[in-house]
């Protein structure tokens, strides 16, 4: 993963909260003015379309569109709500970013049926793993007494 792309995943994790939310509904534009700012990346907003889709297609973060009806019968397109993937915050846990551990214990919680906020169930777990074998409630259980581990 380029440096871009790995400055949109600490982007879009800044925006959720450092990981108390579990979504971000942060505009392209802003993305753009967070990276100028933050990480003294330039970069123009088809790249930061393009990455979002490399994001996407990867596994790391889940999308959900989002429509506003207007008066007359106008629909208009809103930011997406954007959510971390598990495979997301294990790439944010390798990285050592601050917080990441919280948003992974967050995400495990979450498939282990502790909490059922939006995203669902699929939008966490990698689509090609759900279909092979769908992980236990004993795997995940061990996957998160392992990661919380003191390093």
């Amino acid at each position: 993963m380029n440096a871009s792309k790995a400055s949109i995943m600490i982007t879009l994790f800044a925006c959720t909260g450092q990981g108390k939310k579990h979504y971000t509904v942060t505009s392209v534009q802003k993305i753009s003015s967070l990276l100028r700012k933050y990480h003294k990346i330039e970069i123009q907003r088809r790249w930061i379309f393009q990455c979002l889709k490399d994001l996407l297609d990867a596994g790391y973060i889940t999308r959900k569109q989002r429509y506003k009806r207007r008066n007359g019968g106008l629909i208009r397109q809103i930011p997406s709500m954007i959510s971390f993937s598990l495979r997301g915050a294990k790439y944010l846990v390798s990285r050592r970013v601050s917080g990441a551990i919280q948003l992974l214990k967050n995400i495990l919680r979450f498939v282990t049926g502790d909490d059922q906020r939006w995203p669902n169930v699929e939008h966490v777990t990698d689509p090609r793993a759900v279909k092979k074998k769908k992980a236990s409630q004993r795997e995940l259980t061990k996957l998160l007494d392992n990661i919380t581990k003191e390093v």
